[in-house]
């Protein structure tokens, strides 16, 4: 596996656990006292901070991917005859 990858990856699990313990937090049978909110607070702003470095590390890969690996159509450098002229027969 690529290093992007691992630390893409590794970035999308620390989310998940995040949002887990907030989850849990907000499941609490005991509500959120003053300290429990403070701290989903903190999650908060990290997993906003972790959803813009994927966002960043996304734009990148994407700007630096090759052109065929983005699908975008390759030119031929020409193109023979033959093929224009059965296009023109087709028609």
């Amino acid at each position: 596996m690529q290093p992007e990858a691992e630390e893409m990856g590794a970035v999308r699990r620390e989310m998940l656990y995040l949002l887990g313990q907030q989850m849990e937090a907000l499941n609490s049978r005991f509500g959120l006292i003053d300290e429990k909110l403070k701290e989903c607070y903190e999650r908060q702003v990290r997993v906003q901070e972790l959803r813009e470095k994927l966002q960043a590390d996304a734009e990148q890969s994407l700007n630096t991917m090759p052109a065929e690996r983005l699908g975008a159509p390759t030119m031929p450098t020409s193109v023979p005859q033959a093929e224009f002229a059965s296009l023109d027969t087709a028609a």
